[in-house]
C-alpha cells in the first residue's frame, strides 16, 4: 500500500471509454526495504473500461543507488511511463463483490475504489533501475582487468589438469602481449 492513490468511484459510474486526467508530486515512496524514490512528479490518466480502469501513469523521481565501480551513493534519475488495468473487487452501483479477473497478478482497486497508482510505479521503477548502476563519474571510463599476478613462479610441481592446458596457454599469452 502506498499514498498515491485516486478515488475513481465517480469515473466507474460514468460510460465505458470515460477519462480523468490528475497530476501528483510526492516526497518518497519506499520501493523495497532499502530503496526510496524521492521527489516524485508525474500525471496519470484513468481511462473506464468494463471491468474496472486503464491507467497511464507518467512518473519520475530519484532513487539513491550505490556505485559498483566506486561504491560511493549516487543520485539515479528514473522516469516511469506504464500502462495497466486496474479491476474492481466491488461493482459500484449494487455494492456486491465482483468476479476475479482471469489475470494471474492482476492490478486491484480496493473495496472503495481507490486506485493505488504508487503500487504501479513502484514496481515499473524497480524494472528500470540498472543491474549494476554505475555514478556518473566512472561511466564513461574503460574498465580494465590484469590477468597478471604478483609473487607467483613460473614454476609449479603440481599437474595440471589437461582440461585447464587451454587456459595456461592463454594467461601466457596474455602475459607476453602486456610485457
Amino acid at each position: 500500500m502506498t499514498t498515491i492513490k485516486f478515488n475513481v468511484a465517480q469515473l466507474l459510474r460514468e460510460d465505458i471509454g470515460a477519462r480523468r486526467d490528475y497530476d501528483f508530486t510526492e516526497e518518497q515512496l519506499l520501493l523495497d526495504d532499502t530503496l526510496v524514490l524521492r521527489d516524485i512528479t508525474g500525471a496519470v490518466r484513468f481511462t473506464r473500461t468494463a471491468t474496472g480502469v486503464f491507467v497511464h501513469v507518467r512518473a519520475q523521481g530519484v532513487v539513491q543507488l550505490v556505485c559498483v565501480r566506486s561504491l560511493e551513493e549516487f543520485d539515479q534519475f528514473v522516469q516511469v511511463d506504464a500502462n495497466e488495468e486496474m479491476h474492481s473487487v466491488i461493482d459500484v452501483m449494487t455494492g456486491a463483490p465482483v468476479a476475479s479477473p482471469a489475470e494471474e497478478d492482476p492490478f486491484l482497486l480496493d473495496e472503495l475504489h481507490m486506485a493505488d497508482v504508487g503500487e504501479i510505479i513502484r514496481e515499473y521503477t524497480l524494472l528500470e533501475l540498472p543491474l549494476y548502476p554505475v555514478c556518473e563519474a566512472y561511466r564513461d571510463a574503460p574498465v580494465r582487468y590484469s590477468v597478471q599476478s604478483e609473487d607467483i613462479t613460473e614454476e609449479v610441481d603440481e599437474e595440471i589438469d589437461k582440461r585447464l592446458e587451454v587456459l595456461k596457454q592463454w594467461a601466457e599469452r596474455q602475459n607476453n602481449q602486456s610485457s
